[in-house]
């Protein structure tokens, strides 16, 4: 027997969530505000309340706390601290929270609240923040945050997204070396989907070669870290997920029905969860 993999399908059991809505401070080239679009909206403590009665009344398991982000870059979530505990207290539901570049006092008052786990964006390139994303931060921002939270005792999941600068490599190593520093136990790996209306619609995604060499390198990098393919990636061909796993996948978030109907036949143990990717 193989390997165990893991396949992830969060579907209604585990949905997304925006705390802003439709709103960001930015126009990023690879989002431009397209993916707030189709979250749950929770402007208010209020809202995020009867949002989680809801899905805890229907048998949900938890759900990502996210949003759009500020002008420095962090998503705005120390007004839903509180909601946020009295989800934990009165619920079972679990809570991923996309946090971007928040502030050392902000992160202690999050972990104690009771969110599960943190999923962190890491980029390895001062210019891919600085074009991309519009934002004046370092690549040291976001591995302050990734540090700080390891640092408060709370579960990690740093995300590289690869071919974000317009479709090719730039600073993925460097992002993928610089996490040795800390090991994370997981590593999510997504990449860039050319997305109508924004400034990279028309951007050729990251192909096998590109997807290859980054699993490779994080495989050898990282050999302790659970390394999974999110669900943020293009699938314009997925002809070659399990080769992907072949490479050092841990698991994949919505694989193709033929990528498990291959595992399966190679041996390998599939472990089917019905939620996100970045809880352990």
């Amino acid at each position: 027997m193989k390997r165990i993999i893991e396949c992830f399908y969060p579907g209604k059991s585990f949905p997304s969530i925006s705390v802003t809505g439709s709103a960001c401070a930015l126009d990023c080239k690879h989002c431009s505000r397209k993916y707030l679009e189709g979250m749950i909206p929770a402007l208010s403590p209020d809202d995020l309340l009867a949002v989680a009665e809801a899905l805890a009344e229907r048998g949900a398991r938890g759900f990502l706390l996210s949003g759009g982000v500020d002008d420095g870059g962090r998503v705005p979530l120390m007004k839903f601290e509180p909601a946020i505990r009295e989800i934990k207290d009165t619920t079972d539901l679990e809570i991923n929270a996309h946090i971007g570049l928040t502030p050392r006092k902000e992160l202690e008052a999050l972990v104690k609240s009771g969110i599960d786990s943190f999923s962190v964006d890491v980029y390895g390139s001062d210019e891919t923040i600085r074009e991309v994303l519009g934002l004046q931060s370092r690549v040291k921002d976001y591995f302050e945050v990734v540090e700080g939270l390891i640092g408060l005792g709370a579960s990690v999941s740093p995300h590289v997204c690869v071919g974000i600068h317009g479709g090719r490599l730039k600073g993925e190593s460097d992002a993928i070396a610089r996490l040795k520093r800390t090991n994370p136990r997981n590593l999510i790996l997504i990449s860039l989907i050319p997305t109508r209306g924004t400034e990279y619609a028309n951007v050729e995604p990251p192909g096998k070669e590109m997807m290859m060499s980054v699993v490779r390198e994080a495989r050898s990098a990282l050999p302790s870290t659970r390394i999974l393919l999110g669900c943020m990636r293009s699938k314009a061909d997925r002809s070659w997920e399990y080769e992907l796993i072949e490479a050092g996948l841990d698991g994949v978030v919505l694989p193709a029905p033929r990528t498990v109907e291959r595992l399966k036949a190679a041996g390998y143990s599939v472990k089917k969860r019905s939620e996100c990717c970045a809880m352990i």
